[in-house]
């Protein structure tokens, strides 16, 4: 029964990781690009549970942090570079820097974080499979985001930071 269910925390965490990286695959992000995005995600989506396990008492007891308003205001950000990018005539990834990178993965990883806090006991079988699961459905996204861009055009960028726009609002 705990497999079942931290299968499916996986898959759930994943989500916001999937839809994202089709919104940048749209922009046709190279493949080694791809794996390093993928990478940095399933990285974060190990590291922050654990964090979140760490810290679990300091912060159900000391601290009120609402990331979801930390969530927001880096979709909206990553929007904004999408939208931008619209404009440009040739359009590249906003994910080529380290940085970029780095900011995208600790976005789609927040929640990953809240569920590492939730969780009833310390174990590493929950990071092990929420990394695995984001960095396949973050290269799924990422793919499946170029094979639309195909279909959209030029438009598909829009598309995508139209997406981050409403996760940001819904995230508020």
């Amino acid at each position: 029964m705990e497999f079942l269910s931290i299968l499916l925390i996986s898959i759930s965490l994943s989500m916001d990781a999937f839809s994202l990286a089709i919104a940048y695959g749209t922009l046709g992000v190279e493949e080694r690009f791809s794996k390093k995005i993928a990478s940095m995600v399933g990285i974060f989506h190990f590291t922050m549970p654990i964090l979140g396990m760490t810290v679990k008492y300091i912060l159900t007891n000391t601290f009120s942090i609402s990331f979801h308003f930390i969530t927001s205001i880096i979709y909206f950000y990553l929007g904004v570079m999408l939208l931008l990018e619209a404009k440009e005539e040739k359009m590249t990834s906003p994910l080529l820097s380290l940085k970029d990178i780095f900011l995208f993965a600790f976005a789609v990883s927040i929640d990953s974080f809240t569920v590492g806090v939730a969780l009833p006991r310390f174990t590493i079988l929950g990071p092990i499979s929420f990394a695995i699961a984001s960095f396949s459905f973050t290269l799924l996204g990422l793919n499946m985001g170029q094979k639309i861009s195909k279909v959209l055009g030029t438009s598909a960028p829009i598309f995508g930071g139209i997406t981050f726009f409403i996760l940001g609002f819904l995230n508020l």
